[in-house]
């Protein structure tokens, strides 16, 4: 895959005069770690349940590389977009580990006897391996969470969208999850869209996409959008902790680099200068 497009697409729902995405058009990389960021209702659920093909636009076309995503060809675009939504629970069907991932499988047809060796490779690359015979309800959020990304990756998409998919995780959990997606984003086998608010969590993308009240105000590389304080000030955004560390060490006349630092940039620079 090249590229995911948005080609004037606007989108409200039927009997409402409120406008969710007002005729939007661009385009995001595949193969990438993509960040949407925005408040709440500034359209970024809306603009994955649109590529996902959850909701179709009243005006314009959205396009997966050559694939145009529309009613004819759902089935297609299921395959090719996971999703992993906030709450896991709203998104499991079966009472243990291995029966809720096969259920995706079962799905789509997938022999009897090819799933266990899927299952088991879906398990491993999340971590939860010992835990194919447990009971979901005895799973911490962070275990279910992984085990719903495992039900997403064992039908082999090659785009995965979490939306606030850490927001209900405690910081431990979340942690876990965001390691994850960095091995799964390290692999290079799938294009990676997590929804946010959270500037560190967006940090880590390697692109990113600020909507605000159904319109996109920013879409690039990672360091050249969050680097734009004018925007995130406007929008109330709070920076990520290593540019509020460079802020803070700027109003006091330190010297720093004159660029973008990611936090874990900045915690190396400050380790060398204390070095």
């Amino acid at each position: 895959m090249r590229e995911i497009k948005f080609n004037h697409v606007t989108f409200k729902y039927p009997n409402s005069q409120k406008i969710l995405i007002d005729d939007q058009s661009f385009t995001l990389p595949t193969n990438k770690w993509i960040s949407i960021v925005g408040h709440n209702g500034s359209g970024k659920s809306t603009i994955m349940r649109l590529l996902n093909g959850l909701l179709q636009p009243n005006k314009g076309q959205i396009t997966i590389d050559n694939l145009v995503v529309n009613e004819q060809n759902l089935e297609e675009v299921h395959k090719l977009v996971g999703m992993v939504f906030q709450n896991p629970e709203n998104q499991f069907v079966g009472s243990t580990v291995a029966e809720d991932v096969a259920f995706g499988l079962e799905n789509y047809n997938v022999a009897p006897e090819e799933m266990p060796m899927i299952i088991k490779q879906a398990l491993a690359t999340v971590g939860m391996t010992k835990y194919e015979n447990s009971l979901i309800s005895d799973l911490s959020g962070g275990q279910k969470q992984r085990i719903a990304i495992a039900g997403v990756l064992a039908v082999r998409p090659q785009i995965i969208v979490l939306d606030e998919a850490t927001s209900m995780l405690d910081p431990m959990g979340r942690e876990s999850i965001m390691k994850l997606l960095r091995k799964l984003h390290d692999d290079g086998h799938y294009t990676i869209i997590m929804i946010t608010h959270d500037l560190n969590e967006a940090e880590l993308a390697d692109h990113v996409l600020v909507l605000e009240q159904g319109k996109v105000l920013a879409n690039g590389i990672t360091e050249e959008v969050l680097s734009n304080s004018k925007l995130l000030k406007e929008l109330q955004l709070a920076p990520a902790t290593g540019e509020q560390i460079r802020e803070k060490l700027i109003s006091v006349g330190i010297s720093v680099p004159d660029k973008y630092l990611k936090t874990e940039e900045m915690v190396r620079w400050l380790k060398q200068k204390l070095n």
